[in-house]
């Protein structure tokens, strides 16, 4: 096999699939040159029960989550994966009629680097999907959470159900937040306020009336413009501290 054909891949549950990238007018075209080939991979998928343990595993280490979303595998998931990752040559097969063409092995060997440099991918081979995995991850935490006092009744959770039935998932959103580190930011909303401190109003500030609330109190009017002077003088001063936006 020529080391510089290319080829697109696809990493699905329980099989890796492979295919020459040229195709159509450009197949006919250079089909002397590199014919069209297929290659495809059969790997054996977790069980239930071992896809439930690892998505209890990761429920239980919150931050192996986070990283695992970062594209970093965690040190037992790492080796469960090169442990199970036990391809099947014998069994696989490709169109191009060649013996020993070196296209499965080719397709092996980059199969294998996309899925060091995103773990979800290895996951998925093995029957656990990025979707339904983070689903698990997330109902987990949900269900250790105290409930709130005043919480939903079940009309209104059913219509939250249906209401995400329309859009990603909850795990899904949450995922996609954290892997743009956005996930401890406020939303769009929040950087429209603009507060402009720069305006201060000129001379001394004007204070209310209140001799008529405190009509038995002597001098009232003068202590209540003494402290909002104050307070304006300290509200200058707090000001000034303030380096003004560019």
């Amino acid at each position: 096999m020529n080391k510089k054909e290319a080829f697109d891949l696809k990493i699905v549950p329980g099989r890796i699939h492979a295919a020459a990238a040229h195709s159509g007018q450009e197949h006919n075209d250079n089909m002397k040159k590199q014919p069209f080939w297929q290659v495809d991979i059969p790997f054996e998928q977790w069980s239930m029960e071992k896809r439930a343990d690892i998505s209890r595993d990761l429920a239980q280490n919150p931050y192996e989550v986070f990283t695992l979303l970062r594209g970093q595998t965690p040190p037992w998931l790492e080796e469960t994966l090169q442990s199970c990752w036990q391809p099947k040559p014998d069994q696989a097969a490709c169109s191009c009629g060649r013996g020993e063409c070196g296209h499965i092995s080719e397709v092996l060997t980059e199969a294998y680097r996309h899925i060091r440099l995103d773990p979800f991918l290895g996951l998925a081979l093995f029957g656990l999907e990025r979707g339904p995995l983070l689903d698990a991850v997330f109902q987990d935490w949900a269900a250790k959470m105290p409930k709130a006092a005043g919480a939903a009744d079940g009309g209104d959770l059913s219509r939250l159900e249906e209401k995400g039935k329309a859009g990603p998932s909850a795990g899904e959103w949450l995922a996609e937040a954290a892997e743009q580190g956005k996930l401890h930011e406020p939303g769009a909303l929040y950087h429209e306020v603009a507060i402009h401190l720069d305006n201060v109003p000129d001379g001394e500030p004007k204070a209310d009336d209140w001799s008529e609330l405190l009509p038995k109190v002597k001098s009232a009017q003068q202590v209540i413009s003494q402290i909002t002077t104050e307070a304006a003088g300290k509200a200058r001063e707090s000001l000034n501290l303030i380096p003004k936006s560019v």
